[in-house]
């Protein structure tokens, strides 16, 4: 708490040496953007006695983003980030709502939003990122239907969101000879949007999501037609009460980019809070850039020791740019699961959609 509250102090410092001379007396103003992702999925998939699954369907998303920034007088940045997803029955969820301040010292994050390890995670090239990649927007096997345990197998990507979307204050350094640090602090895992009647308790949570601390680094090279990055981050997680042991992940990522062609593989590994056992990722992508059409390839192992899941993925894909922000996306992907006391599940995913900015 000592280390937190001298932070607080060194970030009013910071910001107190920046005197307030707005350009502008109404602050920070609001643009609307967002996205549209659509797509049409045909899935070929094992299911379960009595089970059935539909061989087409459409699969889609839909977010609106508010964005605004100013730059006052003596250099200093003021923003924020408000998005919200729309294809939710008849609500609009709030899904990340954070304040920024920057400059040339670099950049601190306040509000509902990702840690640094995820800001800064180092990720492989992907047949569709949407499928296939970091954050998995669309997931075109039914879980369920196979006769596995959806809730065992968990999340089919790689990010690197233990503390997730949840009220943190990050701090970002600006890059050094291609070298990038930053550190976040998230009091609780959960709390996306912060009560007005007191602090949280501290004594109801027996998982490891309480005071949860991110770091992460990353470095960035270019020699003319060959460029890469490494990068690699850290997560700690507390519990309040209960015996279970505090939760611990990290992860390590190198992308390699010469001339049209870019290869990269990561691996994370996250062992949930369990005192024995984990669970790993790894990946290996590869893609090629021919004018407006980007090919792509990737692999993907998560191998779940806890609750005895073995997840294979592999995928192929290509995506057109044809406007502005506006891109024909396609994949396949094969799928090879395997559960404890459940039969091998097998499946093979199409899908053909397109993405849509705002």
């Amino acid at each position: 708490m000592k280390n937190l509250m001298l932070c607080g102090v060194a970030l009013g410092a910071v910001l107190a040496a920046y005197p307030a001379q707005a350009q502008d007396a109404q602050g920070v103003q609001l643009k609307l953007g967002g996205y549209f992702k659509g797509y049409v999925n045909y899935v070929d998939q094992d299911e379960a006695t009595g089970s059935g699954v539909r061989n087409v369907d459409i699969l889609r998303q839909t977010e609106v983003h508010f964005d605004g920034k100013t730059t006052l007088d003596n250099g200093l940045t003021v923003g924020t980030h408000i998005e919200g997803r729309v294809d939710v029955g008849d609500d609009f969820t709030v899904d990340e709502t954070y304040i920024f301040f920057s400059g040339d010292w670099g950049r601190v994050n306040f509000g509902a939003t990702y840690g640094t390890p995820y800001i800064m995670q180092v990720v492989a090239p992907a047949a569709d990122t949407n499928v296939d990649g970091r954050l998995q927007l669309f997931n075109p096997v039914n879980f369920a239907a196979a006769g596995l345990t959806a809730a065992n197998i968990g999340e089919t990507d790689y990010d690197h969101d233990v503390s997730a979307k949840s009220d943190k204050i990050s701090y970002i350094s600006p890059m050094f000879s291609g070298f990038q640090a930053g550190i976040s602090y998230t009091p609780e895992v959960g709390d996306s949007s912060r009560a007005l009647s007191g602090n949280a308790s501290d004594v109801d949570d027996t998982t490891a999501s309480s005071d949860v601390w991110d770091v992460a680094v990353r470095f960035e090279n270019e020699m003319e037609d060959f460029t890469y990055r490494i990068g690699a981050g850290y997560t700690k997680a507390q519990v309040e009460t209960g015996t279970a042991e505090d939760r611990e992940a990290w992860n390590i990522g190198l992308d390699f980019d010469i001339g049209a062609f870019g290869v990269g593989v990561t691996y994370q590994e996250d062992d949930l809070g369990d005192a024995d056992d984990d669970v790993t990722y790894t990946v290996v992508g590869v893609d090629y850039t021919m004018g407006s059409v980007v090919y792509g390839a990737s692999y993907y192992n998560k191998d779940n020791s806890i609750n005895d899941i073995d997840f294979d993925r592999y995928s192929v894909g290509a995506t057109y740019t044809y406007g502005p922000g506006m891109t024909f996306n396609s994949s396949i992907g094969y799928y090879d699961i395997e559960e404890s006391g459940v039969d091998d599940v097998n499946a093979t995913a199409i899908m053909l959609g397109t993405n849509i900015k705002f």
